[in-house]
């Protein structure tokens, strides 16, 4: 325990606001972690490393009346080391059919390790770009955050995906790989074109819609999109939606905000999403612009209470304004620039929670955002320890993962307290050049990346905010002495003691 000596104490209040950010917020981490209790045993699959990912096309055939999926998987892929075989990830309840490479058939095996096995016809050279085309079928079995449900809502039959953190495999084959984004896809479902109730069947998805082509009973709609992602952000969502749209002006090079919304939710989501606009140029002025401002920015309703992230379009469980800006935010931060690892999920969800908090600060005014910081330091302060930073052991518990207290809350304050060391416009200018960095940008990073950026920016050491605050645990409490020492002067002596022992004593505190 150390002790501070000071002349002069600052006392202030912080006034609570009616607002209730925390029904909002338990929602949206249930929807991104989907259960507590589930161990996901699932990491980097270290077989499928000697390859990179160019591009999927994912020609799929569902109806949202039955929980099946079939299709054909083709993608291009630059070998990283010569290859004579090449795997694949698929969830062993699925059924590999064919594997064809220019129209011959390779030989593959499927194991109880969620892979495929391909034997190549003759070595691929590394540096050298081939393809191959995987035809699977099954009822997909959830192996991740949902993955892939068929179920109804007000009766009509939907089928929708959630493949975060390691579902993706559940319902497709492919390389679960945070540092191999998927240069493009195409995205090809077929379904019956009408619903039994007779309403026309719509699907949601990554990119632009590019057609609708109906063929008999049956409707085929692509989508296509140009950007890098990562195989756990592609999703489709299939049902009778109502379709509307908003307008980003973007500076004179305009986008639409598209809404996949359900029929029976329509008003309410009518009422709601236009918020998404001033969201989006709340953002834009405080960091860049939209990333994805070529293609589009969407919100698809799904079967769970919060959202979740999808590249360019978010699924959403309910359209409150937190969500929408939670999930929004996620574009820059946890989309644009992805997490290198599970162990750096804060870059993700702590951003995302923190532009929640700021979405408060510029469109409610101050009281607003001290109450949502008060709701955040309450859940930091709840538990003695756990950091910031998930431990390596920790990576297979979806959990410890996405902890609403460690990835969410206190990394959220952690960047405000980085804000106040820095001044804001420093902080500001840092992580809007974090953003831009062709390091990271479509790509991935790590925790040294964004503290080395803030450190070029600012021109401090961050080293020990950030080992006290990122990779430390715990947070400090005080006690307060004071004695007068004559008429015109008062001693006071704050003592700080650290809730874990990870930390000896901590510069910082949550304001």
């Amino acid at each position: 325990m150390k002790k501070l000596v000071l002349l002069l104490i600052f006392l202030f209040s912080i006034v609570i606001t009616a607002q209730d950010y925390k029904k909002d917020f338990e929602n949206l981490v249930s929807s991104e972690t989907k259960s507590a209790q589930k161990k996901i045993m699932g990491t980097k699959n270290m077989n499928t490393g000697n390859y990179d990912v160019k591009y999927h096309r994912l020609d799929l055939q569902v109806d949202p009346n039955v929980a099946f999926i079939e299709g054909d998987i083709t993608s291009y892929f630059v070998a990283k080391e010569n290859l004579d075989e090449v795997t694949f990830e698929l969830s062993d309840n699925m059924v590999v059919s064919e594997v064809l490479q220019r129209g011959n058939p390779l030989t593959f095996i499927q194991n109880t390790d969620d892979e495929i096995v391909i034997t190549l016809p003759v070595t691929q050279n590394s540096g050298v770009l081939d393809s191959l085309t995987i035809s699977y079928s099954g009822n997909p079995i959830s192996s991740g955050f949902g993955s892939f449900e068929q179920s109804t809502h007000n009766g009509d039959p939907i089928i929708w995906t959630l493949s975060e953190p390691f579902g993706a495999k559940g319902w497709w084959p492919c390389k679960q790989d945070l540092n191999d984004k998927i240069d493009e896809i195409d995205v090809y479902v077929t379904t019956p074109q009408f619903n039994p109730s007779g309403e026309e069947y719509f699907l949601a998805s990554n990119g632009l819609e590019q057609s609708q082509v109906v063929n008999g009973a049956n409707k085929t709609t692509h989508f296509n999109h140009q950007y890098a992602i990562p195989a756990y952000l592609i999703a489709i969502a299939v049902t009778n939606y109502e379709i509307y749209s908003h307008t980003v002006d973007n500076n004179g090079n305009p986008f639409d905000v598209v809404n996949y919304v359900y029929l029976e939710d329509l008003s309410y989501a009518q009422a709601n999403t236009p918020v998404t606009v001033d969201l989006i140029n709340l953002y834009a002025d405080l960091f860049e612009e939209y990333p994805y401002s070529n293609e589009k920015y969407g919100h698809a309703e799904f079967g769970w209470g919060g959202g979740m992230e999808h590249t360019t379009v978010s699924f959403m469980g309910g359209f409150s304004r937190g969500l929408i800006a939670h999930e929004l935010a996620h574009q820059w931060f946890g989309d644009k620039i992805t997490c290198g690892s599970w162990q750096d999920i804060w870059l993700n969800e702590g951003f995302a929670t923190y532009l929640t908090g700021l979405s408060n600060k510029y469109l409610d005014g101050e009281a607003s955002f001290k109450s949502w910081r008060i709701d955040k330091i309450s859940s930091a302060t709840s538990q003695t320890s756990g950091s910031v930073y998930v431990p390596a052991q920790d990576t297979t518990n979806v959990g410890r993962v996405f902890s609403s207290r460690l990835s969410y809350n206190k990394p959220s304050m952690v960047l405000h307290m980085l804000s106040r060391q820095l001044g804001e416009a420093t902080f500001f200018q840092g992580v809007q050049e974090y953003l831009a960095d062709p390091n990271f940008a479509y790509g991935y990073a790590k925790t040294p990346d964004f503290q080395a950026k803030m450190e070029a920016v600012s021109g401090e050491d961050l080293s020990e905010f950030f080992n006290d605050w990122i990779y430390g645990q715990g947070y400090p409490s005080y006690t307060i002495e004071w004695n007068r020492i004559n008429t015109s002067e008062i001693q006071i002596v704050v003592n700080q003691t650290q809730s874990h022992n990870s930390v000896s004593f901590l510069k910082h505190q949550f304001l």
